[in-house]
C-alpha cells in the first residue's frame, strides 16, 4: 500500500514540473506578423495566469490521484477483508479438523487402553484361574498318590490276605466238627458275635471255640493241623506288612494291627511249642484274634477304592471337556 502511494506521488511531481512547458512552448513569430505589429501596436491585454491553470490541473489530478487511491484502498480493504474472512475460514476448519484428529487419536487410545484393560485382566484371571487348578491339581495329585500307596502296599495285601484267612478258619471250623463231633459243634445262637463253634470243656460244659486256647488239641488231627499251617503263614505274611507299611493304615486301625500282632505273636510260640493239651476256653487273658480288625479293614479298602474310582471318572470327564478331546 505504502509502495503505491509513492509510486503516484512521484508520478504526480513529475506532471507538475512538465505542465508548464507543455501548456505554454515558445514560439517564433513570422515577419509578416513582426510588420503589422510594428505598423498597428497591438491593444495591450492582460497577460494569461499561468498560476491559475496551473492550479486547476494540480487540482484535477489530486481529485484523480484521491479517487484513484481511495479506490485501491477500498480494492485492498475488500481483498484483505476477504482474505482475513478465508484465512480465519481455513485456520477455524484446520482447527476442527486437529481437533477432531486429537479428540479421534484420544478416543482410539482410550479404547485401545480400555481394551487392552479387558485382555489384561482375562489373562490374569485366567491366570488366577490356572494357578488354582494347577494348585487343585497338584494337591489332588499328592493325595491321589498317597492313596494309591495306601491301597497298593496295606490295605488290597492286607485285605486279600484276611479274606483267605478267613476262609481258611471257616474251613478249619468244619474240620473239627467232622474230626471229632463228640468235642465240636456249632454254636446254637446264631445273634452277631456269638461264637460259630463251641467245645466240649473237661467240666463237660459247651464254652466258645477259639484256636489260640485250643491249638495243642488240634495237633491229634493231622487234616485241621495243615489248616492252621496255613494259617501261621498267611500270619507270617500279615506281620510283614504291618511292620513296613503300618503308617499308610488309618489312624482307628493301628490298635488293632497292635492286637492282632500280639496274638500270632502268642500263636506263633504256641505253635513251635508242639503241645498237646489244649488251655481251658479263656485261659488266655490277652492275645485273642480282634475280630473288629476284619471289618475295619475292609471299610478302608472300599473307602479308598471308591476315592480311585471318583478320581478317574472325574479326570475322564475334564478331558472330554478339553478342545480336540472328541477329535
Amino acid at each position: 500500500m505504502k509502495t503505491a502511494r509513492t509510486a503516484i506521488w512521484g508520478l504526480l511531481l513529475t506532471l507538475l514540473t512538465v505542465a508548464p512547458g507543455i501548456s505554454a512552448p515558445p514560439s517564433r513569430p513570422s515577419q509578416a506578423n513582426k510588420q503589422v505589429q510594428a505598423t498597428n501596436p497591438p491593444n495591450p491585454q492582460p497577460p494569461p495566469n499561468p498560476s491559475a491553470e496551473s492550479e486547476k490541473q494540480i487540482q484535477d489530478l489530486t481529485h484523480r490521484t484521491q479517487k484513484l487511491e481511495l479506490e485501491m484502498i477500498q480494492k485492498a480493504d475488500k481483498s484483505s477483508g476477504d482474505g482475513k474472512s478465508s484465512a480465519i475460514a481455513t485456520a477455524i476448519i484446520a482447527a476442527v479438523a486437529a481437533l477432531v484428529v486429537a479428540l479421534s487419536g484420544i478416543a482410539g487410545q482410550y479404547f485401545m487402553a480400555r481394551r487392552e484393560d479387558r485382555r489384561a485382566l482375562i489373562a490374569a484371571s485366567r491366570a488366577v484361574e490356572l494357578a488354582k487348578q494347577e494348585a487343585v491339581f497338584q494337591h489332588t495329585g499328592t493325595i491321589l498318590e498317597f492313596r494309591l500307596k495306601q491301597l497298593e502296599l496295606f490295605y488290597a495285601p492286607v485285605f486279600a490276605l484276611l479274606g483267605q484267612s478267613k476262609g481258611l478258619y471257616d474251613k478249619l471250623l468244619y474240620q473239627l466238627v467232622q474230626d471229632d463231633p463228640t468235642r465240636y459243634r456249632f454254636g446254637t445262637d446264631q445273634s452277631p458275635g456269638a461264637y460259630r463253634l463251641e467245645v466240649l470243656d473237661k467240666k463237660g460244659d459247651w464254652q466258645g471255640f477259639r484256636l489260640l486256647d485250643q491249638l495243642p488239641a488240634i495237633r491229634s488231627h493231622p487234616k485241621s493241623l495243615a489248616l492252621v499251617d496255613a494259617l501261621i503263614k498267611i500270619g507270617s505274611q500279615m506281620i510283614q506288612i504291618i511292620s513296613k507299611h503300618a503308617g499308610l493304615a488309618s489312624e482307628d486301625l493301628i490298635s488293632l494291627l497292635g492286637q492282632y500282632m500280639a496274638h500270632y505273636a502268642i500263636l506263633s510260640t504256641i505253635y513251635h511249642l508242639r503241645e498237646t493239651d489244649p488251655y481251658p476256653p479263656g485261659w488266655h487273658k490277652v492275645g485273642y484274634y480282634p475280630y473288629d480288625l476284619n471289618a475295619k479293614v475292609e471299610e478302608g479298602y472300599h473307602h479308598l477304592s471308591r476315592f480311585i474310582d471318583e478320581y478317574v471318572r472325574g479326570s475322564e470327564e475334564m478331558l472330554k471337556s478339553l478342545p480336540g478331546a472328541k477329535a
